[in-house]
Formats: structure tokens, C-alpha cells, sequence
């Protein structure tokens, strides 16, 4: 939907000198110290794919609120290119547009939504909601009716007739939100939305937003400062430092494997359990931990080497059929079913649960409370590929690693010393 190429932006009166000492590899502080020039973007390359939450994140002075206003040319990049994928035209270079081009791309195509929400304090909430449509033109009737839809949306379907300074600060930026989805944009562009939120509301918010998105599958560009909103949120993360992207992936491979120590100051007190995902952290079914211990009726029966007790009847395609515990015929059930039928408290012994690979390990916890086994985990076919049994999860939860990735930090003498 969006794609950025080289995208940089430099302030000052003559941004265009500061190139050449950015290509050869001078510091931000540098750059400022020897020209006077103050480097926002540097050389930024990303694409934004339709229907994902793509969000930027950085301390404050790292440059991702230029890089927003630099999509939508609210600042005019010094170099690189930006193209939008237009519904009718195919691609287009924004950064190539003249005024009244770009300022149509805005109105129809591109909405903002900003921190501090920017409602008109003289119009009632559902003629600030309609602004957007008033502004392309669209009929009276035709534009309440669906300002007022979007309202109903966001929970807010009572609050027309009111005016910004009635509502909460939680109620305003719900009805920024609404104006900007109004306007049936494509894609929406949001500078730190809910900063400005007591941390309750901020939460609700982003759970909206998660809602309205399945609902209608916008596009979102979305800044934040805070971690765990970007993981809570965000199908991909761009971590910005100094101007430029130092790590861009999902949450899970950010929290996992960061790749700088900056992003590894970020990540370290992120709460894991929501994003790494069961099979970063399941014990692969064909590692050596698990050996054949008999055949029968085209089922293979499987143990592993610390569980000889427990055996994990597979059939020819890798899918579980049946599992034994000391010759017991043990109840098989997904993990959401176990966690919406079995009572919470008592911990059952013949309770089998099975979870999909991209299961977070938040649920798989609560599975815990449910059952006293190791749960299996299958991929998109059903075909069990691993396990997670008490260890698996408490190193999946400490060490934020799983197979396959660098090996964990070892603790320190203080911290080996019991």
C-alpha cells in the first residue's frame, strides 16, 4: 500500500549540503556540529502491505513523527521516494505529486489521526466526525449518516449532539479516530494517538483500535514510544534510532532475537508472554528427546526420554490420534476449548490440550491452570511439531529465546549462586 525508498529529511536552510556527509557515514551530531543542519530521516526504506498495523517506535528526537509527516509530505523530504498503491490509478509517486494532487490523495485516500486530537471545539461531535466528508464534498444527509456509523462503531453512538469539551480525554480521541475512519481512507496515518491517555484508557484504545481493524481491515501507519502498545498492536515493528530503522520484523522476532543493543534495551522488560508465540519455544517432536516405543493399528506411539510414561499416539501424517499415560487412555482437547469448558482451580491428570504453533504463551499459561500435562503443538495441517512442558515455558519466558536462535546469556555467579 505504501512503499518508502532512501526516504531522508534534513532541517535547516540548506538541507541538501548535509547529503553527501551522511553518505559518508557522519553522525547525526556530527552533521549538526559541522553544517548546522539537523538530520530527522535517514535513508528509510520499508513497505506497508494492505490490512497490516505497521508501526514505527523510537525514544523521542529519533525521528519516527518526521517519517509519518514525511508519507503524507506534511514535511517535504530532502531525498528518496515514497509511492501509494492508488485503487484506481496502481502505483504513484507521492513525493512526485503536484499541490492539488497531493492535496486529494489526502482527503480520499490518506487520514491522520494526531496525539493531542485536534477537534473543532465549535462543532458537535457528530459534525466533527463528518468534517472529513464535508470536505470532499459529500451531501449533508449522506455524510451524517455516516459520521454517525462510524460513531456507533467506536462506541460513542449517543455523543453526537455533544460537543468536545463534554467528553472525557478518552471520548475525544475516540471520535479523532472515528472522523479518520469516516473518510473511508485507505490508509491511516496515526502520530502517538493515545499517548496523551490516562494507561486504562490507553489500553481500551488499542484493544478499539485491534477491533475496528478486524472489522474493516484498514491500513494503519501507527508511532508510538511505548513497547509493549507496539507489541500489543503491530503485525510489523520499525525501531528507529538517530533517524534511521535499526530493526524492522514482527514483535516475536524483535523480542527474540534483537539485533542491537539499543533494541535490546527496549525489548528487556517487555512482557513476552504476549508475543512469543508456542512454537518459538516448543520442544521439536523430531529431536532426538523423542524415541518410537511401539506400533500398532498404523498409530506410532512416541515418548519422550524425562515422560517414558506418556506416550503420544501419531498417525502416518504426523496428526495425534490417541495418548497414554501409564496405559490410560488420556481426553484430548484444543486448548481453547479446555480453557472455555474446564473449570479454573483443580488441575486434571488425564487432560491432553493441543494449540495451534502461533498460540501465545499467555494462553498457554492459563492452559496450565487447567491440566497437569505438557501441552502438544500442531502446525496449520494439525501435524503435532513439538511440545511445551514446564521448562520448555519457563525458558521460553525467561530467556525470551527459542530453538534455532543465539543461545541465551548465562546468569552471572550472583545470580547462579542459590
Amino acid at each position: 500500500m505504501i512503499r518508502a525508498e532512501g526516504v531522508t529529511k534534513i532541517f535547516g536552510p540548506s538541507p541538501k549540503t548535509a547529503l553527501p556527509l551522511l553518505e559518508a557515514g557522519k553522525r547525526k551530531s556530527d552533521i549538526q556540529a559541522e553544517t548546522g543542519q539537523v538530520v530527522g530521516v535517514n535513508n528509510v526504506s520499508f513497505t506497508l502491505e494492505p490490512g497490516e498495523v505497521f508501526v514505527i517506535m523510537g525514544l523521542s528526537g529519533s525521528g519516527k513523527s518526521t517519517l509519518i509527516r514525511c508519507i503524507n509530505r506534511l514535511h517535504e523530504p530532502t531525498a528518496g521516494k515514497i509511492f501509494f498503491q492508488h485503487p484506481d490509478e496502481g502505483e504513484i509517486e507521492i513525493t512526485q505529486l503536484a499541490h492539488e494532487r497531493l492535496r486529494r490523495l489526502r482527503k480520499s485516500h490518506m487520514s491522520m489521526v494526531f496525539q493531542h486530537f485536534a477537534l473543532f471545539p465549535h462543532r458537535s461531535v457528530l459534525d466533527n466526525v463528518a468534517y472529513g466528508l464535508e470536505v470532499q464534498g459529500k451531501p449533508r444527509d449522506e455524510r451524517h449518516r455516516h459520521a454517525q456509523e462510524m460513531l456507533e462503531m467506536v462506541g460513542l453512538g449517543d455523543w453526537g449532539q455533544s460537543y468536545p469539551a463534554e467528553l472525557s480525554g478518552g471520548m475525544q480521541q475516540r471520535v479523532g479516530l472515528a472522523r479518520a475512519l469516516a473518510t473511508d481512507a485507505e490508509v491511516l496515518l496515526m502520530d502517538e494517538p493515545f499517548s496523551a491517555l490516562d494507561p486504562l484508557i490507553k489500553v481500551n484504545m488499542q484493544e478499539e483500535l485491534k477491533n475496528i481493524q478486524q472489522q474493516l481491515g484498514r491500513t494503519i501507519l501507527f508511532i508510538t514510544h511505548d513497547l509493549d502498545e507496539a507489541m500489543r498492536i503491530g503485525d510489523h515493528i520499525a525501531i528507529m534510532e538517530e533517524g534511521e530503522i535499526v530493526q524492522l520484523g514482527t514483535p516475536e522476532e524483535i523480542l527474540v532475537n534483537p539485533r542491537t543493543e539499543y533494541v535490546a534495551r527496549f525489548v528487556e522488560h517487555a512482557d513476552p508472554t504476549g508475543v512469543i508465540t508456542a512454537g518459538t519455544i516448543a520442544l521439536p517432536f523430531d529431536s532426538q528427546t523423542f524415541t518410537t516405543v511401539s506400533e500398532a493399528d498404523g498409530v506410532r506411539f512416541v515418548a519422550a526420554a524425562d515422560q517414558p510414561t506418556l506416550h503420544y499416539g501419531l498417525d502416518d501424517q504426523g496428526r495425534l490420534k490417541e495418548a497414554r499415560l501409564n496405559e490410560q487412555r488420556l481426553e484430548i482437547r484444543s486448548l481453547d476449548e479446555a480453557l472455555e469448558s474446564e473449570a479454573r482451580g483443580a488441575r486434571r491428570e488425564d487432560l491432553l490440550m493441543h494449540c495451534p504453533r502461533e498460540t501465545v504463551l499467555r494462553r498457554v499459561l492459563r492452559g496450565r491452570t487447567r491440566t497437569a500435562l505438557p501441552t502438544l503443538v500442531t502446525d496449520a495441517e494439525g501435524r503435532i511439531t513439538g511440545l511445551i512442558d514446564e521448562l520448555q515455558l519457563i525458558r521460553g519466558i525467561l530467556e525470551k529465546r527459542g530453538p534455532g536462535t543465539d543461545a541465551a546469556p548465562q546468569p552471572t555467579e550472583e545470580e547462579a549462586t542459590p
